[in-house]
């Protein structure tokens, strides 16, 4: 692109950021990520979803939780997206074969809890997410956390 003349601004970037995430080149995501920064470009909560979910895909949710920080200290707020790729992440994280239960139920709780900051923010979720959630929660002893949260999506709905 450079050897051609062409100077690529900040949709540029968010464009080769979103194609290299959806394929999981966390590092040209990376390369690029910190170009766009260097060159001066301010990134948007649609570029910092971009990068979490390149981290989410590569099992990295504490990088991916760090993004989110970053994104706040930036003035960004994160979005029902941004809610959506974290809580699924964490989800596939604690389903891996292997892990011990408290590790698992670790990755569970940051799930639940960035879930309910979706809620209280009033975001609602999209439906990968309802369904982790509801895999989580269809346990022996959770139904009280279940009905409770189905409640809270149903008035938010309703309204």
């Amino acid at each position: 692109m450079k050897e051609r003349g062409l100077i690529p601004n900040a949709d540029t970037y968010d464009i080769l950021l979103s194609s290299h995430g959806k394929i999981g080149n966390m590092k040209e995501c990376i390369k690029f990520y910190c170009e766009m920064i260097t060159k001066g470009f301010v990134p948007k909560t649609s570029t910092y979803n971009v990068l979490i979910s390149c981290f989410s895909k590569g099992k990295k949710m504490s990088e991916a939780k760090e993004l989110m920080r970053e994104m706040q200290m930036r003035g960004l707020s994160p979005n029902s997206s941004t809610y959506d790729i974290l809580i699924c992440g964490w989800y596939r994280l604690s389903k891996q074969p292997g892990l011990s239960k408290s590790l698992k139920r670790s990755y569970q709780a940051e799930a639940k809890r960035l879930f309910e900051e979706m809620n209280e923010k009033g975001f609602i979720p999209c439906e990968n997410t309802l369904a982790h959630i509801s895999f989580a929660l269809a346990k022996p002893g959770k139904k009280v956390d279940a009905q409770r949260i189905l409640n809270k999506l149903y008035k938010k709905n309703v309204k």
